[in-house]
Parts: structure tokens; C-alpha cells; sequence
């Protein structure tokens, strides 16, 4: 089973790796496809600061014989007419990244949880338009930006050929969109001083009280200001209207039981869920008992076929694994009297004969019975004995 764990671990990382190298791909792709379709509208507006900038010096160094661009049909590189953007450039609709959204709403807590909508009164803080207030007509959660319903909003926008038809005109004009980053929240709120109630602009909002009603899959929530836990409501929207068609389903059969479950049965058949669970996956980790014990059945025939391949010795590990056995079974060997003092007489001789030099070799049988002294330390008993080879050198 720690093998098979061990596998699933090694899937599971491997898909994660494949994984987080798609996403690196993707994100550049799109970074790409974004610069791309952004460096168009940065193009446009240079070409337009440009035609503008060689309009001034004609004004200037023709005076009366200067020509009216206004009149004719006069194009600017980027196909827009004169005193005129594109749509794209009116209403923001060139792609932003996630982190651009994100900054975007920064203020209004996040992409996923805007706190505000269409009716609320906001106020511009930054542009041509600076300090203009208005009434939301449009949120667009795509790309976090807002259309407010003001005139000076309004700009000359060159229609494209696809939506021009024989007798409308090739410019027109629409509400400019800004990004959410550069508005704020105006709403009355009681002067606790004076206790009048007057216009504040509010610059930081955040959602609470999340709710989720999964039947009708919507979404409620409410609005606050931090610091000063100041409850904002929510604009009023007026119901959509929704009317019956012909394809519709009737709320008695909606509300109709077709099926009932039970557990006398499985919901479907084993084949089935075979089928659907995938039972041959690299990355399953619940198994069934009958799988478990014959993998456990397998790994206990492995481990004896390893012990029956540690039965199979030489002649010669077999003597040595006896030895070791019988060293074990006499246990540690024990020093006698007789023994300490021979061994204490061979100390001390060794000594005083590097002192005083070379001393008068002794007797054969002395030092016969040191090294059967010896053996017998290193074999653990007094019984066991062993022959001195003829060629062994004497001390």
C-alpha cells in the first residue's frame, strides 16, 4: 500500500507541476493579446495629440486660409474624424488584467463583492471632469468601470462602418465611461453636531453580511463604512419585469416529485459507478478490503522470498554464522587471576625492555602459555583451544 500511495503522491504532483506551467502559458498569452489590443488605444491617442498639435500650427501660420476640418471629411490615421475617438477609447473597453480590476475597486471592496450599483450618486475625483457629480446609468463588472448620466460626459465618437447604415451620421455622440478607481461615493448623512443632514463623500466602503439563497441563486448583502460602522443602503432598482412565453416551464410540473431517493438500492449500477468513479485512476486512494489484502498478500510474499534468499549460504558463512552463535551463547568472557597476572608480567616486561634496552629472550613455554591465554580471551573460554603454527614468530 506504500507503494501505491507513494504513486498516487507522485500524480498528484506531477499534475500540479503540468498545471502551474499551463497557467504561467496562458498568463503570458493573454498579457500579450492585452499589451497588444492596449497599445492600439495608446497608438490612437498619440496620433490624435499629434494631428492636433499640426492643426495649431496651421491655425497659427495660415489664419484665415486655414481649413475647416469640421466641414469636410476629414481622417485622422487611426480612421476617426476629426474632434472624434474611437468606441473602444469612449467607453474603456480595451482588456485589464486581475490586478487591475482588483485596484480598481479597492476602494469598494473587491471584484467579486462591489458595493456599488446602478442609482447610487457619485462624485469625479480626478480628470478633465474633476468634482462633477451624477447618478450611475451602467456598472460594467468587466473591466470595473461606470457611465455616469451627465452632459459634460458626453463626447463625439466615430461610428463604425458596420453600424452606419445610408442616412445616419459617421460621428455621434455617447457617454464617456470611467474606471471605478476614479469616483466616490456621495451620500447624506446626519451632521451629528448640527443634526442636518448634508451631502459627504464617502472614500472607503466594505461588504458585509454575505448572504447566498442557493434556490433562487442570488445574492444579498449589505454595505458599510469602516471606522465608523455606518450602515449605507442600497440604491432602490425597480423589479424586472418578466413576461410568460410559450417555452416556459409551468410551476406545476416545476414543483413536481419525479424521483424519490432511497437506500434499498443504489442510484445507479455497479458497472455504472465503476465507469463513472474510474476504479483503474492513478490518483484513487480508496480501495476496496478484497484490493487492499491482496496487495498486502503480495508485499508479505515479497518479504519471503527475501528471507528464503538469506537461507541460501556457503560453507563458509554457515561456519562463521555457528561461531558467532556459540560466541553469543557463552556470552562475555571473564578474566582470571592467572590471566591478569601473566598479562601484568608481559606489560611490565615490555616496559623495562624499553628502558633498559634489549633484554634475554624468554622461555618457549612462557610464552606458549600467554598465547593460549590470549585465545582463550578472544574465543570466550577456557575449553576452547587452538594450535601455534610452526611459522609464527616467537617474542
Amino acid at each position: 500500500m506504500d507503494k501505491l500511495l507513494r504513486r498516487v503522491r507522485m500524480a498528484e504532483g506531477m499534475v500540479a507541476r503540468r498545471a502551474q506551467r499551463k497557467n504561467a502559458l496562458l498568463k503570458r498569452i493573454t498579457e500579450r493579446t492585452q499589451n497588444k489590443k492596449n497599445g492600439e488605444v495608446f497608438t490612437e491617442a498619440i496620433q490624435q495629440r499629434k494631428a492636433a498639435i499640426e492643426a495649431r500650427n496651421e491655425d497659427w501660420m495660415l489664419g484665415p486660409l486655414a481649413p475647416r476640418r469640421e466641414l469636410g471629411e476629414i481622417t485622422l490615421s487611426s480612421g476617426n474624424y476629426y474632434g472624434s475617438v474611437s468606441p473602444t477609447r469612449a467607453l474603456l473597453e480595451n482588456e485589464v488584467s486581475e490586478e487591475e480590476r482588483k485596484a480598481r475597486v479597492a476602494w469598494c471592496g473587491s471584484p467579486k463583492f462591489v458595493c456599488i450599483a446602478p442609482g447610487d450618486r457619485v462624485v469625479v475625483i480626478e480628470g478633465h471632469h474633476k468634482d462633477l457629480i451624477g447618478t450611475i446609468e451602467k456598472l460594467n463588472t468587466r473591466n470595473m468601470t461606470v457611465e455616469i448620466q451627465a452632459e459634460k460626459l458626453k463626447t463625439n465618437t466615430t461610428v463604425p462602418n458596420f453600424m452606419m447604415e445610408g442616412s445616419d451620421k459617421p460621428v455621434t455622440q455617447i457617454y464617456a465611461r470611467l474606471p471605478i478607481s476614479s469616483v466616490r461615493l456621495v451620500h447624506p448623512l446626519k451632521d451629528p453636531q448640527t443634526g442636518e443632514y448634508r451631502d459627504v463623500i464617502i472614500r472607503e466602503l466594505r461588504p458585509r453580511d454575505i448572504v447566498h439563497d442557493r434556490p433562487t441563486r442570488t445574492r444579498s448583502m449589505r454595505r458599510f463604512v469602516p471606522g465608523e460602522n455606518i450602515i449605507i443602503p442600497w440604491p432602490k432598482q425597480e423589479p424586472i419585469k418578466r413576461e410568460d412565453q410559450p417555452a416556459d416551464t409551468l410551476r406545476i410540473d416545476l414543483d413536481e416529485k419525479t424521483y424519490v431517493p432511497t437506500l434499498f438500492r443504489p442510484p445507479a449500477p455497479q458497472q455504472v459507478l465503476d465507469e463513472l468513479r474510474n476504479k483503474y485512476s492513478i490518483f484513487r486512494t480508496r480501495h476496496t478490503p478484497e484490493y487492499i489484502a491482496q496487495k498486502e498478500q503480495e508485499e508479505q510474499e515479497k518479504e519471503a522470498k527475501k528471507s528464503a534468499a538469506k537461507a541460501m549460504l556457503t560453507p563458509v558463512q554457515e561456519y562463521n554464522r555457528k561461531q558467532r552463535e556459540l560466541r553469543r551463547a557463552r556470552g562475555q568472557p571473564v578474566l582470571t587471576e592467572e590471566m591478569l597476572a601473566k598479562i601484568g608480567q608481559v606489560v611490565a616486561r615490555n616496559k623495562l625492555g624499553q628502558q633498559a634496552g634489549p633484554q634475554p629472550k624468554v622461555k618457549e613455554e612462557t610464552v606458549a602459555q600467554i598465547e593460549k591465554a590470549v585465545e582463550q580471551l578472544s574465543l570466550g573460554g577456557e575449553d576452547a583451544t587452538t594450535t601455534t603454527s610452526p611459522e609464527q614468530p616467537k617474542v
